[in-house]
């Protein structure tokens, strides 16, 4: 089959792109045609279609003109030369499906008009929670945010705490909403039940495919490492406000001085961060290592007693927890969002009150009383189902019954 990936950026940034990066590699390993279409940006990756990919815009920048901004809020909305350029691909590859993940603001809903334009398939991975808040992320000045109200998004500057963006965000939604963009959209997957839950909540009235993300290497017979004599933690990720890593912090001051916390990554908070550590008199037990990736990251996180979760939003199914339950890890995770999806409480993980600090320093004071072993194994034996090939297996069962039901219109007969 000839598939054609979608996503606002090609390159490795968030879950996201790394599901579509994936999806991308077991396809191609099992001898599909994969083509890409997103946005030009220095960090891509290499790849033959990029000739087709569409300016990148950067709304952080302070310095536009009224005329420029008014030309990105129209882009926002529909972005013509997404729609444009997607043709030219369409009319050069002719895929079987078309596969989405983050489109909008970027890319745009006009996408979707192109691709139904020559009747392809659509199937759209729900990554978070766009398709119901103009607020993405549910989470607004430190606070779950779930206000329905169009308004209320404009008045308290749901989005990036800006009038000006909320308000486009609000006519982007109102716009799409009449247009029935997204109904366009033939399957949606979910990679968390929490996430399908909550789109219900909000009145969402498309049935979505529960289907976890893809992990790689899982291996039911990893040596377990003995680090009960370990007094190492490790946070890993984004430094950002709703991953939550100042309770991390907090804990610290509950615990003995010979705890250790380690923290890599890199974000906006990171500043923040250092001089809350300072604050709070923990030099001597926090280390800020930056970001690691690949065998400099595996090796951190399997000397470590525990990996720490502790993020103040709703997860949807964070890779962090998916790989270090691979690993065989202790995970100790905040009891919100998609994490209670993967982490029953004392069977294959802990979980504690969102944004106690307490609290997680006294789960990390009890590990002492656990048969760490059983936990860890249990956290591996948790994940195998995640596996690429089962992964694999439901992806292309949903592409082949798209594919059998939608008679491809050739381009040459538009």
């Amino acid at each position: 089959m000839k598939i054609l990936l979608i996503n606002n950026l090609h390159f490795k940034k968030g879950g996201a792109e790394k599901a579509y990066f994936d999806t991308a590699k077991i396809l191609e390993s099992h001898g599909h045609r994969v083509a890409f279409f997103s946005t030009k940006h220095s960090n891509n990756e290499k790849t033959e279609w990029e000739k087709y990919f569409v300016e990148n815009v950067n709304y952080e920048n302070k310095n536009f003109s009224l005329w420029q901004k008014i030309k990105i809020a129209q882009k926002i909305i529909f972005n013509f030369e997404a729609k444009k350029n997607l043709e030219k691909l369409i009319a050069d590859f002719q895929p079987d499906i078309a596969h989405l993940h983050n489109t909008y603001h970027q890319l745009s809903p006009a996408i979707i008009y192109a691709l139904k334009k020559y009747n392809i398939p659509i199937v759209m991975t729900l990554h978070d929670y766009k398709l119901i808040s103009p607020n993405y992320s549910l989470f607004l000045n430190g606070n779950i945010w779930e206000n329905r109200s169009l308004f209320s998004c404009i008045k308290d500057k749901c989005v990036k705490n800006s009038y000006s963006k909320s308000l486009v965000s609000v006519l982007e939604k109102i716009i799409h909403n009449f247009l029935g963009s997204y109904n366009k959209i033939d399957i949606f997957i979910s990679p968390s039940k929490f996430l399908i839950k909550k789109f219900k909540e909000f009145g969402f009235k498309r049935n979505a495919e529960f289907i976890p993300n893809p992990m790689e290497n899982i291996k039911e017979n990893i040596k377990l490492e003995n680090n009960s004599d370990n007094n190492t933690l490790v946070y890993y990720g984004r430094l950002s406000k709703e991953k939550g890593v100042d309770v991390a912090i907090r804990a610290m001051k509950f615990l003995d001085k010979s705890e250790k916390l380690k923290i890599i990554g890199e974000g906006p908070q990171k500043n923040n961060l250092i001089a809350l550590v300072k604050e709070l008199d923990l030099e001597s037990q926090v280390e800020f290592l930056g970001f690691k990736s690949g065998e400099d990251l595996q090796k951190i996180l399997i000397e470590a007693k525990a990996i720490i979760v502790p993020s103040i939003w709703y997860e949807n199914m964070p890779y962090c927890v998916l790989e270090s339950l691979a690993l065989g890890k202790i995970v100790i995770a905040s009891k919100i969002g998609g994490v209670p999806d993967l982490i029953s409480n004392e069977e294959n993980g802990f979980l504690f009150e969102t944004g106690s600090a307490e609290n997680l320093a006294q789960k990390i004071q009890n590990l002492k009383k656990y048969n760490l072993n059983e936990i860890k194994i249990k956290a591996k034996k948790s994940v195998v189902d995640f596996s690429i090939e089962n992964y694999y297996e439901k992806i292309i069962f949903i592409y082949k019954n798209l594919k059998s039901l939608t008679k491809f219109k050739k381009t040459d007969n538009v």
